[in-house]
C-alpha cells in the first residue's frame, strides 16, 4: 500500500495518475514502494514478472547477457519511465518470461504494480493507455537505433560517437569503465581497450583509471 507522501511523488513523476478517476485506490491499495541500491538487480532474465516498475528517482539499465555473459545496453530508465518490455511480457499471449534483465546503475526509488492490478488499470483506463504507448514508442526507435548502429557502423566509429555524447563534445569527463563502455556498444571488452588505445596514441582522447578525457572531438 503507498502512503500520501509517494502517492503524491508518483502523482508528480506520472502525470497520468491524476487522471486514474476510481481506480486511484485500486492503485492506491496493490502498490508497493521500492529501493534498490547502485549495482542490484531489479529483475533477472526468463523470470517472470511480477509487476511494472515505475521509476521515482535513479537510472536502470535494461540489458541483454550472453551465455559467454557478454551484455549489451538496450536502454535506460529514469525518473517518470517505466519498463515496456515488462508490459509487453504481461499483455501478451500467455505468461511470458521476462527476456531481458534489469539492473539499478544508481540508487533507485521505484513503485511496483502488481500484474493483475496493472492490466485492470491498462485495459480501463485510456491515459494509462496513451502513456505505455508512447513509452513503446520512444523505447522502440531507441532500440531501432542501437541496431542500425551495429549492423551498418563501424566499431571505432560507433565509440567516437558515444565518447561525443556523453562528454558533450569534449566538455566534461566520462567516467566509465571499458567493460561499460563495451556492454554500451554491445562488443567486447578487450576491443574498447584496443580502439581507446589507439585513440589515446593519436592525442585525441587521454586515459586515466575509470576516466576518459576526449581531446579532439
Amino acid at each position: 500500500m503507498l502512503d500520501d507522501k509517494t502517492l503524491a511523488e508518483l502523482r508528480k513523476a506520472f502525470p497520468f495518475v491524476e487522471e486514474l478517476g476510481h481506480s486511484m485506490n485500486l492503485l492506491r491499495d496493490s502498490a508497493s514502494l521500492h529501493r534498490f541500491d547502485a549495482g542490484a538487480f531489479l529483475m533477472d532474465e526468463n523470470r517472470h514478472c511480477p509487476g511494472v516498475i515505475f521509476i521515482l528517482s535513479g537510472v536502470i539499465r535494461i540489458l541483454k547477457i550472453s551465455e559467454e555473459g557478454r551484455e549489451i545496453t538496450l536502454y535506460r530508465i529514469g525518473r517518470g519511465e517505466t519498463c515496456v518490455l515488462t508490459v509487453a511480457c504481461l499483455l501478451g499471449v500467455g505468461d511470458v518470461p521476462f527476456p531481458v534483465s534489469a539492473i539499478a546503475e544508481q540508487d533507485a526509488t521505484v513503485v511496483l504494480i502488481p500484474a493483475e492490478t496493472f492490466k485492470k488499470l491498462f485495459y480501463a483506463s485510456l491515459p494509462v493507455q496513451k502513456f505505455i504507448f508512447s513509452a513503446m514508442s520512444a523505447k522502440f526507435y531507441s532500440v531501432l537505433g542501437l541496431i542500425e548502429n551495429m549492423t551498418f557502423k563501424r566499431t571505432s566509429d560507433r565509440l567516437k560517437d558515444y565518447l561525443i555524447s556523453k562528454t558533450a563534445g569534449g566538455v566534461y569527463p566520462l567516467y566509465a569503465t571499458h567493460e561499460a563502455i563495451a556492454a554500451d556498444l554491445g562488443t567486447a571488452r578487450e576491443v574498447v581497450s584496443r580502439l581507446l588505445k589507439d585513440l589515446e596514441s593519436k592525442g585525441i582522447v587521454s586515459l586515466s583509471r575509470g576516466k576518459i578525457l576526449l581531446l579532439k572531438p
